[in-house]
């Protein structure tokens, strides 16, 4: 009968050093995983209701704009439009200053994988 057993490596053996190696690559890359999932989900939750915002939106400018059109006399009717104009293109600059004001303020993309790969590369040079 033959023994069937497998037994650890002995610790300082290159066999336990390759499979601690391998092990910490297989954490990596399941955070690594995680990290993918996560920006997926939020990239699309704000592509989302980024869309849903733009279309509510723009059905309500078009709807004040008629309304806007209709109760104000002929004669103004130019310099009240280019004002509303005027407002609309400054809020839309705005916007977008904040959304590339909140996109800078964000982590970078897999910060957290990042970080354990250089504690980890760190460990096996010996510096603490």
């Amino acid at each position: 009968m033959t023994d069937s057993v497998t037994h650890t490596p002995r610790p300082g053996t290159l066999r336990s050093f390759i499979g601690g190696v391998f092990s910490l690559l297989l954490t990596r890359a399941e955070l690594l995983s995680l990290e993918a999932e996560e920006q997926k989900d939020r990239l699309l939750a704000t592509l989302l209701l980024g869309g849903l915002a733009l279309v509510c939106l723009l059905l309500g400018l078009m709807a004040m704009l008629l309304v806007i059109v209709l109760v104000t006399p002929a004669s103004s009717r130019p310099l009240v439009l280019g004002l509303m104009a005027s407002g609309l293109l400054g809020s839309g600059g705005l916007a977008l200053l904040w959304l590339r004001w909140q996109l800078r303020r964000q982590a970078s993309p897999f910060a957290c994988t990042l970080s354990e790969v250089r504690k980890d590369w760190d460990a096996l040079n010996g510096r603490h």
